[in-house]
């Protein structure tokens, strides 16, 4: 079932969930709680349960109504079967409907919001609730009466009899009957004679049994086809199922209508005759003259029904006058002539019957008149409106008038649609279509969307002669497009420019003097703005940007807010229009940005935030290449320094080899937020780039106030440490080494760095017995890691401390790149004594040009390894140089992160020795 359908019963009848009969009584106990309040419901529930006839049915429907929500009740018994109804019989039901027993019209109201195109109608005797469904659905034509004795004043093409039949008739029965005592239980003949007599020859009946008991199928089909009913069949199965079934030219009477007579017997229908033979030529010649003179009963009165040739044919045409289609039929098919068959087509046609006309039809076509008014016919019925239109026109009949309008507008109704769907090649087509047939017949709302078409196809030509006859027809739109055709434009928002808009001004005027037509007023008003005629451009503006939809209104905010400026409006009142400018079409982030900006300086930080996250949505590459830093500033002021630096950052990540400003900038963005990954990877490379620079007293500044924040934070005084070596002031360099290290031991308790930064102060002082101290120290705290169950760090004697990790070599030869001078001279001699070669090109150097390349890849062929420190990576000669050892199978090293001094240069040389080795093993060999 829709769900549409349980929100219709749910909010319109109080239905939500279905109710057993047997459960009835106690339902009403908890709705009405007096015993003798409820006395008389259940009487008449009792009454028509026992099957107290029509009267049972009205005293009970009556009662019930009276009961809040009782309508409900009825419906939550019946709803199994209702939500099976409301999906088997839309889709089946056609012309004009009858519901018998509609009650207060919970399914009669539905089924009309499914097909509202059909003619409802609705059958109720009892009058309460009839009054309850007239007020319910005006749109069902309502009837009062009961389906046994009521006459109707036209017949219909359905009849619905579900879950009405059995009501009256129920008393003690079983679940499922045999045919035989269903019709005799339910007096199924004579009944079924009364309520067919609404039904025309060929409509459709529709039988549901609903909830009663006494079932049978089996007997409703059975005794459908013994009252004649043709196609009957059934749909769905078990107690869900419907009978259909169609109603004959005469129902017969079996015999078993006899037993249970309900009214005055049906006089059988005489047996057949042989058919009468009219021969008489004068009988002929006298009909053909009354038919001529148009007195058509005439004809009928003198030849008979069983007529046969010509005088059928005859008889057929008299009908087919009167509008009696279905005996003209009948009439004709006994004539037996070319012409009666051809005059059958008409009659199909009359009957709806088209596709069983079409084929006769479109062969006599060729002779014209009546035949292709006929043919038009066919086709608009089966919507094939161009087709119908075509015949219309060429029949050259002055009654094809009215068709000729209905195709029209059914071909109108779909070019609209069309349009809709922004199909306006579809549009297109059938506007030349109708004007290939006779120009004369295009409408103007085909002249109205043909232009359109026209136009956003860039058919100048057509689009002109279009334009030219709406403005013939006084239409506002004909200027328009004149306009437009002249300044080839497809449509008004596409006028970036003003050229030519002032040799088209009169047509804008005459268009906007018709009817204010937004597309009109957006061009005069954009001329006026060129003309510097700003207080006139300024009401033409508003009306087209408060009429117009999409680019038009867009582009009329736009050309507004520069009239505003101009005129020296309020900043914001100007930004408002920008805001709703680019709402309709998009403006480019770098123009938004500017916005923000503007919006920003006039005190709008909330309209400045929300033009900024437009310029987010419209992506920020473009603002970047133009003005990053202003961007970042106005980011930082709205959003803070987080999402500046983040932009900062993410640049910096694309750009390499980022300048000094931007560096700078994201430095101290980064100051918020210090112990960040990005704020470390920021600090570094500014330092870095200081280094490059030779800014040595920046560095040392930027270190040091750091430090006065962060006065135990060990990457500063690593980078401070190695500093000061690079300086050469050893003195400085022992003294932030042995903070580091007293940072490292007492309050990170790291002991495996705290013995790193100690084998660098031994080096730099390795004299000062203070530093046994620290040994010692650490040698305990060793002693106490073990005593935990850890793993104890071994901690060798002052003197091996230096030697500890580092091989013994025996001549290798290593190139180093990177480091600086102090590091360099310091460190030479102390491998030298342990047996390594070394060529150590460190930064301070001049590190450039194809000398020194020469003379680095020169001394690559007879080295066994080489090794580049980190801070020299990305450097000139770092690239080229680890290129050629890679080709010459010398392997490289790169010392990750900072080296921190000589600890980390030794630290990583231990790592790089074996790959040493084996190329040393390798040239011996």
């Amino acid at each position: 079932m829709p769900e549409a359908f349980k929100q219709y019963l749910r909010e319109t009848f109080g239905v939500t969930a279905p109710l057993s009969p047997g459960r009835f009584e106690s339902e009403l106990a908890k709705r009405i709680g007096s015993p003798a309040k409820r006395a008389p419901v259940l009487k008449a529930w009792k009454r028509y349960l026992e099957g107290g006839g029509l009267e049972g049915v009205r005293s009970f429907y009556r009662e019930v109504l009276r009961v809040p929500k009782g309508e409900a009740l009825v419906y939550a018994m019946h709803l199994p079967y209702l939500e099976f109804y409301v999906q088997e019989v839309p889709p089946r039901v056609e012309g004009r409907v009858l519901e018998v027993g509609g009650f207060t019209g919970a399914l009669v109201g539905y089924l009309h919001r499914v097909r509202p195109e059909l003619s409802w109608h609705a059958l109720e005797g009892v009058e309460e609730a009839l009054e309850l469904g007239q007020r319910r659905f005006p749109e069902v034509s309502w009837h009062l009466g009961w389906a046994e004795t009521w006459e109707a004043e036209e017949v219909f093409d359905t009849l619905l009899l579900l879950s009405v039949f059995p009501e009256g008739y129920l008393g003690e029965l079983e679940s499922q009957l045999n045919p035989e005592n269903f019709w005799r239980t339910f007096h199924f003949f004579p009944r079924m004679e009364a309520m067919a007599r609404f039904l025309r020859p060929g409509g459709l009946l529709v039988y549901g049994h609903g909830p009663f008991l006494g079932k049978s199928l089996e007997g409703v089909e059975e005794g459908l086809v013994r009252l004649g009913f043709t196609q009957v069949m059934r749909v769905g199965d078990g107690d869900y199922a419907l009978v259909l079934a169609r109603r004959p030219e005469a129902l017969q009477r079996p015999k078993e209508a006899q037993a249970f007579p309900l009214r005055e017997p049906v006089v059988p229908k005489r047996p057949e005759e042989e058919p009468v033979l009219v021969r008489a030529e004068g009988v002929c010649e006298a009909a053909r003259a009354s038919l001529e003179a148009g007195a058509y009963q005439e004809v009928l009165a003198l030849l008979p029904e069983e007529a046969e040739g010509e005088a059928a044919y005859l008889r057929g045409r008299a009908l087919f006058a009167l509008g009696r289609y279905l005996e003209a039929e009948e009439a004709l098919r006994r004539a037996g002539r070319e012409e009666a068959e051809a005059l059958r087509n008409w009659v199909w046609v009359e009957l709806g019957e088209y596709q069983k006309a079409l084929p006769r039809l479109e062969a006599q076509a060729y002779r014209g008149g009546r035949h292709r008014l006929y043919l038009g016919r066919a086709y608009l019925g089966l919507g094939r409106y161009a087709d119908a239109l075509r015949q219309f026109v060429e029949s050259g009949l002055e009654e094809a008038g009215l068709y000729i309008q209905v195709a029209l507008e059914r071909i109108q109704e779909r070019m609209e649609r069309f349009a809709r769907e922004g199909e306006w090649i579809e549009v297109s087509r059938r506007a030349e279509f109708v004007e290939d047939l006779d120009p004369a017949l295009l409408t103007k709302g085909m002249l109205r969307l043909g232009l359109r078409a026209a136009l956003l196809q860039g058919l100048w030509a057509r689009a002109n002669r279009y334009a030219r006859r709406l403005a013939d027809l006084d239409e506002a739109e004909g200027f328009l497009g004149l306009a437009l055709v002249a300044l080839r434009l497809r449509f008004a928002a596409e006028a970036t420019g003003t050229e030519g808009l002032k040799e088209v001004e009169p047509y804008l005027t005459e268009a906007s003097v018709r009817a204010e037509l937004p597309e009109a007023l957006l061009l005069l008003g954009i001329l006026r703005e060129k003309e510097g005629r700003h207080h006139e451009a300024l009401p033409l503006l508003e009306r087209a940007a408060r009429r117009g939809e999409g680019g038009v209104a867009g582009l009329a905010y736009h050309h507004l807010a520069r009239v505003k400026r101009a005129l020296g409006h309020p900043v914001l009142e100007v930004l408002g229009d920008y805001k709703r400018a680019h709402a309709h079409r998009a403006y480019p982030p770098y123009f938004l940005y500017q916005m923000a900006r503007e919006a920003l300086e006039a005190g709008a930080e909330v309209l400045a935030r929300e033009l900024l996250s437009r310029v987010r949505d419209a992506g920020l590459e473009e603002v970047e290449e133009k003005d990053l830093l202003g961007l970042v500033g106005l980011v930082e002021r709205l959003e803070g320094p987080w999402e500046a630096f983040r932009l900062v950052f993410e640049a910096i990540a694309r750009t390499p080899g980022a300048g000094f400003e931007l560096l700078s900038l994201a430095y101290r963005l980064s100051r918020a937020f210090p112990e960040t990954e990005e704020a470390e990877r920021v600090r570094g490379e500014y330092l870095a780039l200081l280094y490059r620079e030779g800014r040595l007293k920046e560095v040392e500044h930027l270190l040091l106030s750091e430090l006065q924040t962060r006065p135990q934070a060990l990457d500063l005084l690593f980078d401070l440490a190695e500093h000061y070596e690079r300086k050469g002031a050893w003195k400085e360099a022992a003294e932030v080494w042995q903070k580091a290290l007293e940072v490292a031991l007492y309050r990170e308790k790291d002991l495996g760095l705290a013995k790193e930064i100690l084998r660098n102060l031994i080096f730099l002082r390795p004299h000062d017995e203070s530093l046994f101290l620290y040994l010692e120290e650490l040698k305990a705290a060793s002693k106490k890691v073990a005593v935990l169950g850890e793993e104890a760090l071994p901690i060798p004697e002052k003197g091996g401390l230096l030697q500890e990790g580092l091989p013994q070599f025996h001549g290798e030869y290593l190139l180093v790149l990177g480091g600086h001078t102090q590091l360099r001279s310091r460190l030479i001699p102390f491998l030298e004594e342990r047996g390594l070669r070394v060529d150590w090109f460190d930064s301070d150097q001049q590190a450039s040009g194809r000398e020194a390349l020469r003379r680095i890849q020169s001394r690559l062929e007879k080295a066994h390894g080489l090794l580049i420190v980190s801070s020299y990576v990305g450097h000139d000669l770092s690239e080229p140089v680890r290129a050629e050892a890679e080709r010459l199978g010398v392997p490289v090293y790169i010392i990750p992160g900072r080296a921190r001094g000589m600890t980390g240069f030794l630290r990583a040389l231990s790592e790089f020795a074996p790959q040493m080795f084996k190329r040393a093993l390798r040239g011996v060999e």
